[in-house]
């Protein structure tokens, strides 16, 4: 579910200049609360993010924690049972 603002109707005059920036400062809040298309921060991840099984698209490049680019990883093997040896940079499937 999308995280929404908590905005107030403004219904009078009568502190409504409080109400509207209040409902500003929730605005700001909520925005700062998302991720930017532009890449302007903050634009990171604080949780993990649930595709719902849809894929990634048009993606440049997968870095690894250790700085690593998934596509140059030197050996990917898929297989129903555990790997017998290998090396740093290998990436292992389990099907």
């Amino acid at each position: 579910m999308a995280k929404q603002a908590n905005i107030t109707t403004i219904t009078t005059g009568y502190y409504s200049t409080t109400a509207l920036n209040e409902n500003f400062n929730n605005l700001n809040t909520a925005l700062d609360n998302t991720l930017s298309l532009d890449g302007s921060t903050p634009n990171a991840l604080s949780a993990d993010l649930d595709l719902n099984g849809y894929s990634i698209l048009n993606i440049g490049s997968v870095f690894l924690d250790d700085g690593s680019n998934l596509a140059n990883l030197n050996n990917i093997t898929i297989s129903s049972s555990s790997p017998s040896g290998g090396s740093n940079g290998d990436l292992w499937f389990v099907v």
